[in-house]
């Protein structure tokens, strides 16, 4: 039996557009769950033992647009590790909503609060 992989949701409220946050997805759960991604890819960073990765993905039941980071397990939600994926999301939802990274702060408050989702997920406590 397939193990129910837990997919935590965070909305920004202020843009059209969400974060999922997983930890050690399989690629049938990702194909169960996401359309709209380059599967060659993820395919890959699955394969390939990555620690983690972030892609743009449509959700299939609720058809929202976001971005999607998945860390291999826990220990792997480290604070480079968020940083650098939190710096691929943000910069994802920017390209989304059409808006230019170097609007400094908005762009920074983005990041910050990505990684702060990724903690939430890490300690299993949301805001």
């Amino acid at each position: 039996m397939e193990n129910k992989i837990q997919i935590h949701q965070f909305d920004p409220v202020i843009y059209p557009f969400k974060i999922w946050i997983t930890i050690g997805i399989t690629d049938f759960q990702l194909k169960s769950n996401f359309c709209n991604l380059d599967y060659s890819e993820i395919s890959y960073n699955l394969s390939k033992d990555s620690h983690a990765f972030t892609d743009d993905v449509r959700h299939k039941e609720t058809r929202y647009v976001g971005a999607l980071i998945n860390f291999e397990n826990k220990k792997q939600i480290t604070m480079n590790n968020v940083a650098h994926e939190a710096s691929h999301a943000a910069k994802m939802l920017f390209e989304y909503i059409g808006a230019d990274i170097r609007q400094h702060e908005p762009f920074e408050y983005v990041i910050g609060w990505i990684a702060d989702c990724c903690d939430q997920v890490r300690k299993n406590k949301f805001k």
